[in-house]
């Protein structure tokens, strides 16, 4: 019995040692596979990285072309502001202008009226200071110019 309990114990053991043999076979094979699936993670890592290096750099550059097209923009807003303030000088020294003229208009429609109110005496030199000259009536051989055609009577001031 003894020796039948050794032969047991010894198939036992050898069935253990088989198993453990496959068990260790099937550890190591996990672990070089495990070694194969870290470099392939380690590569894509380092892929990764260098994508996200790429990334940091196109960011920065939008960000410089940000701040360069906000400096275009406000050179174009600063511009624009420049224009629209010579637009409006421009624009109240036309209506000066215009009044002025308006105003030099009416001045000469009333210095000819005046100049055309006297008559020489023959020749065109008057005979001596003490004579005065003679007034005529406005018409059709004392014209005024341009004037009298663009002011009639009825809008003079």
């Amino acid at each position: 019995m003894v020796a039948e309990e050794v032969r047991s114990l010894a198939i036992r053991s050898a069935e253990a040692a088989k198993i453990t043999a496959a068990l260790i076979e099937g550890s190591v094979t996990n672990a070089q596979d495990g070694v194969t699936y870290n470099a392939e993670v380690l590569a894509k890592l380092g892929e990764i990285d260098a994508q996200v290096h790429r990334v940091v750099t196109i960011v920065a550059e939008i960000a410089a072309s940000d701040a360069y097209q906000r400096d275009g923009v406000q050179q174009i807003s600063s511009a624009v502001e420049q224009l629209n303030n010579v637009t409006q000088q421009v624009a109240a020294n036309a209506e000066e202008s215009a009044s002025a003229s308006e105003e030099l208009a009416g001045q000469a429609v009333m210095l000819a009226d005046l100049v055309g109110t006297f008559r020489l005496e023959s020749g065109g030199r008057s005979k001596g200071a003490t004579q005065k000259p003679t007034r005529r009536s406005r018409t059709a051989d004392a014209p005024l110019g341009y004037f009298s055609r663009r002011y009639p009577r009825s809008a003079r001031p």
